[in-house]
């Protein structure tokens, strides 16, 4: 009876640890994505624009993460004190378990809109 019983138990805590996994997966990239669009935000404030060797930079550090369909709009060129705004949509692809046994993908969408004005940060 003891050996069904920890059984029984190991088998519910088992689901209970893959579906917490399976839940901070998404989480964990959507904090990813955040951090570089944020670096690249930074990067427009100072420089007055994202140029297209940037935006290309980003796309490839945001696919290297595993994110798909990345479109970026950015402006290129403004003078300081004009506002910037950063847009960038991504989709992201990962394994889910969706019953016992059977995997399937499931995408979410990420999305970072932010606006900010363009200024010289001295250190």
């Amino acid at each position: 009876m003891r050996a069904v019983v920890f059984g029984i138990t190991l088998v519910i805590l088992i689901v209970m640890l893959v579906s917490m996994i399976e839940y901070f997966v998404p989480l964990s990239a959507k904090f990813e994505f955040n951090a570089e669009c944020r670096k690249a935000q930074l990067k427009m404030e100072n420089e007055g624009g994202l140029s297209m060797s940037e935006q290309n930079a980003l796309r490839a550090r945001l696919m290297s993460y595993g994110f798909i369909n990345v479109v970026i709009s950015a402006q290129q060129n403004v003078k300081y004190g004009e506002a910037l705004n950063l847009n960038v949509q991504a989709d992201y692809v990962y394994s889910r378990v969706v019953g016992l046994y059977i995997r399937q993908n499931a995408s979410v969408a990420m999305g970072y809109d932010k606006t900010t004005i363009a200024r010289k940060v001295v250190n």
